[in-house]
């Protein structure tokens, strides 16, 4: 698969995000339950789609290879987005579609990142200039599927996702051509991955560094996911309509697009340990400040913050598991990472942050959320310690090197 397609592939499962993610709550209201009815169905749909993240990345480094087990998690979320159609405003279809739904489409962005990584070999830096494209196609879906609601309804949203879906298996198996971006070194195992053991493997899952890691993600992504969710739903208790919805889920994926066009630069001067820890005080300052806010065009307005947080997070977890992990388990070591973020955490923060938002109130949610990012990022500059995730030695160019010594 050639780089220019990969980065279509991208900008396709970015739209099917837009058009799935940000109205899912909507859907819900829109379909009659309440807030702590909503967060039990997104945590039953979540769980149920939990064992994805690490099957589908077994599968991708094992028999089946990256590019044909997207194309069959695409096929899998265009089923689940048929459901979400025919399933009405019973909760039970609901949460069922929901869940066929993440099954597929919640592993799009590890597996693609993996293959992504092991195309570009050592110009990993680059990595941000294709996932920019994913971003580009988020804002440009949230935005559409927001307007969209307002003048037809949901139903154009959530078929407009199906095709999506079907356009993400068919732009992966487009080409299987392989090309790299300049000085990059790719892996002759993109396409064709080895059957790796998983019990040998099991020792680098279980190191210290990367164990803490993954303690510092989980707690970052309980606060962002528990005000994510409802924030939408904050929105609309305060008079707003899903256009701003739409708008509120478009404008961080605006901000991204920067962000991860300059990730290889910001990387070089802050190294990877400072840009998860900035990621995640960004997005703790964001949510205090959605907590106080009172009028709903404050909070899409604030939601900005969220594109550099974001960015600035993602980026670092995509490389620092490149880090710690081995080429032939890429896509498994992301899909665990995402098994975390998007997994584990959201379970977690859909139903307690249910409750919290329900019984005590909106503000409560987004300073719960404020001091478990603050935590989280705490817990990620003490496990990233080393050169590794410092900044980068530069080396010096040919005409900088002093001159060898004259021969005796």
């Amino acid at each position: 698969m050639t780089l220019r397609r990969l980065g279509l592939v991208y900008a396709m499962q970015g739209i099917a995000f837009g058009l799935l993610m940000p109205f899912s709550v909507p859907l819900l209201d829109e379909r009659g339950l309440g807030a702590a009815e909503m967060g039990l169905v997104l945590s039953i749909a979540g769980l149920t789609s939990l064992l994805a993240y690490p099957i589908w990345g077994a599968i991708a480094d094992g028999w089946l290879g990256r590019r044909r087990t997207i194309v069959l998690t695409a096929i899998t979320a265009a089923i689940g987005g048929l459901l979400i159609l025919l399933a009405g405003s019973d909760p039970w279809l609901l949460t069922l579609a929901l869940s066929v739904s993440l099954v597929g489409a919640t592993v799009w962005f590890p597996l693609l990142d993996a293959l992504t990584l092991d195309l570009l070999g050592d110009g990993a830096s680059g990595y941000g200039r294709i996932r920019v494209w994913a971003s580009a196609g988020w804002a440009a879906s949230a935005m559409t599927g927001g307007a969209m609601w307002m003048l037809v309804g949901p139903g154009l949203v959530f078929t407009s996702f199906v095709v999506a879906s079907l356009l993400v298996a068919g732009l992966t198996l487009w080409s299987s051509r392989v090309v790299v971006l300049p000085g990059a070194a790719a892996s002759p195992a993109s396409e064709a991955r080895p059957s790796p053991s998983l019990r040998s493997s099991l020792p680098l899952f279980l190191a210290p560094v990367l164990l803490g890691f993954m303690l510092g993600l989980f707690i970052t992504s309980m606060g962002e996911h528990a005000a994510w969710r409802y924030i939408s739903l904050r929105i609309l208790d305060q008079g707003g309509s899903v256009f701003l919805v739409g708008l509120a889920a478009a404008l961080p994926a605006i901000v991204e697009i920067p962000v991860f066009a300059s990730s290889g630069r910001l990387t070089a001067r802050m190294g990877l340990r400072w840009l998860f820890v900035s990621g995640a005080l960004v997005a703790a300052v964001l949510m205090a400040l959605v907590a106080i806010a009172p009028d709903p065009w404050m909070v899409t307005a604030l939601r900005t913050l969220d594109g550099t947080s974001y960015a600035l997070r993602y980026v670092a977890m995509v490389l620092i598991i490149g880090v710690l992990l081995p080429r032939r388990l890429y896509a498994l070591g992301q899909s665990v990472a995402w098994f975390v973020y998007a997994g584990i955490a959201p379970i977690v923060a859909d139903a307690v942050g249910g409750l919290i938002y329900e019984r005590l109130g909106a503000p409560v949610l987004f300073v719960t959320a404020t001091a478990a990012l603050a935590m989280g990022g705490a817990v990620a500059w003490v496990v990233l310690r080393g050169p590794r995730f410092g900044r980068p030695r530069v080396q010096p160019a040919m005409d900088e090197l002093p001159a060898p010594p004259p021969p005796t």
